[in-house]
């Protein structure tokens, strides 16, 4: 049986399988990766917000309605405040009872949707009186082509202060390796010893017949022949405990390190209007 050191050596010619390093330079194409990844993201963001600031307002308005979601359209409403629980139930969607709205809250929902001059003419989809579904809808549309307005402002906001930007300015990339095997050989015996001696003795006297008598492991007799005889008998066991245990080892651990200091700054950008 191989002892443990001899294990451990075996198992250390095994260091080769755990690819160390194609482990480094799968961390070093991973982090390259991940900045060009990131790089690329940010680069077809700015192209999209140039692209979208290019367009006139009512042309981004038309063409971004019908991405507006409902949740947002949605949380519009429940911002203009002042309407009454009937009415926001049924415009949201959440009831089908019958509704209506006021001259002062038909006149609040049409001022919030009203759009900037640049986006053609507004549309004043509320009225008072009660509300149907044609109604409710055309209350919706009116709110996704606010909702597009405000987008389209935030966008050119965006592009007169600068797109924030993140970018790596420096950084490390590092690994270390430490291996590890163990081996172990173990072997054991017992033994013991004992010895037991027993002694066992009879006696007689008198001719012919007599009596006897046994006393613990002696038997004693008296009678007209008289003799004595005596035997023993031993027995020996032997015991002994030993054991031996081989064990040798090494150790191995792998360790990637990244790390990268960001940088961030404001990227100016063009476009018309702006």
């Amino acid at each position: 049986m191989a002892n443990g050191a001899t294990q451990a050596v075996e198992n250390a010619t095994r260091l080769s399988e755990i690819g160390f390093p194609e482990f480094t330079a799968q961390l070093i194409t991973d982090t390259f990766n991940a900045i060009t990844s990131s790089y690329l993201n940010q680069t077809s963001q700015f192209i999209a917000v140039v692209q979208a600031v290019s367009q006139t307002l009512q042309d981004y308005i038309n063409n971004t309605v019908d991405d507006i979601p409902a949740d947002e359209v949605g949380a519009f409403l429940l911002g203009i405040g002042g309407l009454n629980d009937d009415a926001l139930n049924f415009l949201l969607g959440d009831s089908t009872a019958a509704a209506s709205l006021s001259a002062t809250e038909a006149a609040a929902i049409n001022s919030a949707v009203a759009l900037a001059p640049a986006a053609g003419p507004s549309t004043a989809p509320a009225s008072t009186g009660s509300l149907s579904n044609t109604k409710k809808q055309n209350i919706a549309d009116a709110i996704a082509r606010r909702i597009a307005n405000n987008k389209y402002d935030l966008l050119q906001t965006m592009v007169r202060q600068g797109i924030l930007r993140l970018y790596v300015d420096n950084g490390i990339i590092e690994t270390r390796l430490t291996f590890t095997t163990y081996g172990q050989a173990v072997s054991s015996s017992s033994k013991s010893s004992r010895k037991q001696l027993q002694d066992n003795r009879a006696s007689g006297f008198g001719a012919g017949g007599g009596f006897g008598a046994i006393v613990g492991n002696t038997l004693a007799g008296f009678g007209a022949a008289g003799g004595f005889a005596k035997s023993s008998s031993s027995l020996a066991v032997s015991t002994s405990q030993a054991s031996q245990r081989d064990v040798s080892g090494s150790r191995v651990q792998i360790f990637g390190r990244v790390k990268l200091n960001f940088k961030t700054d404001l990227l100016p950008l063009a476009g018309p209007g702006t």
